[in-house]
């Protein structure tokens, strides 16, 4: 008896940890929406990028800093 509880024990837990696994569809279903929506990120990422872009044939040269005023009482 003790062996054939033991038999149940082993198949039922083998049974277990195969079954829990999503279907091979599924798992392919969840790899293209993830790519699906880690592609819509990466399009919003790169079009704020673009938004924000500075051209650095159009910027100013830089100004030298004025000195500093003397506020010192004498």
């Amino acid at each position: 008896m003790k062996t054939l509880y033991t038999a149940l024990f082993i198949t039922f837990g083998a049974l277990c940890l195969t079954q829990c696994k999503p279907a091979a569809e599924d798992r392919v279903k969840m790899h293209e929406n993830a790519k699906r929506i880690s592609d819509s990120i990466a399009r919003v990422v790169d079009g704020a990028l673009e938004e924000v872009k500075i051209d650095p044939a159009n910027v100013p040269a830089a100004k030298p800093a004025a000195a500093p005023a003397d506020t010192a009482k004498k």
